[in-house]
């Protein structure tokens, strides 16, 4: 079977593209998906527990069966946000005083 594959933020700089098709055997769930690339890509594997993958849009885990035709996220975490935030807020303060 076949399923589209999208990879996002610091996965896709490890793939190297934005998505692809895979070929996937009958039975296939989201995590075997995921481990068929941590071979390939062998930085993904540290990445398996804190990336979150996607069927059809939506969150699932990753024992859930694949079907063809599906439409696969991988979504590593994002970061920058607190830190970004912190600094902005530093200013802010700084500009009231």
């Amino acid at each position: 079977m076949r399923v589209r594959v999208l990879f996002f933020g610091r996965v896709k700089e490890i793939v190297g593209r934005a998505e692809e098709t895979a070929d996937v055997e009958d039975g296939a769930d989201l995590g075997s998906l995921f481990r068929s690339y941590a071979r390939r890509f062998p930085q993904l594997a540290e990445m398996e527990r804190s990336t979150v993958l996607a069927r059809n849009q939506k969150i699932a885990s990753h024992s859930e069966f694949l079907a063809d035709g599906d439409e696969v996220a991988f979504l590593p975490p994002v970061s920058g946000g607190m830190k970004h935030r912190a600094a902005r807020n530093r200013r802010n303060r700084a500009g009231a005083d």
